[in-house]
């Protein structure tokens, strides 16, 4: 299990190959590219209100370039603290950037 958790941790590092991080100011600035596949990034988790008072977390990064993130359960004990995920991109109505987070680990 650990030697599994490990190969996901690296893999998120971004180092070598093609399955390397992209940086969230590549995926604001090319957004489409990235529609409907896997990817990896890094970034501080930030919690937003709705206007109807519910909350929802993004990615962000100096610069100010976020991506929301889903589920919240996945996501929301990592508020405040910078991570790496990895997860499915898409462009959602109401919501924009998106990144369905299948792995999510504490980014240093």
């Amino acid at each position: 299990m650990a030697a599994g958790f490990a190969a996901v941790v690296a893999g998120l590092s971004g180092c070598g190959g093609g399955s390397g991080s992209v940086a969230l100011s590549r995926l604001a600035g090319n957004q489409d590219a990235y529609v409907g596949k896997e990817v990896s990034t890094a970034g501080v988790v930030g919690e937003q209100t709705n206007a109807n008072g519910s909350h929802y977390y993004v990615l962000t990064d100096p610069q100010q370039d976020l991506v929301a993130l889903r589920p919240a359960s996945r996501v929301r004990r990592y508020r405040g603290e910078r991570v790496k995920v990895r997860g499915r991109f898409s462009i959602a109505p109401h919501v924009g950037r998106l990144i369905r987070v299948e792995q999510i680990a504490d980014g240093g």
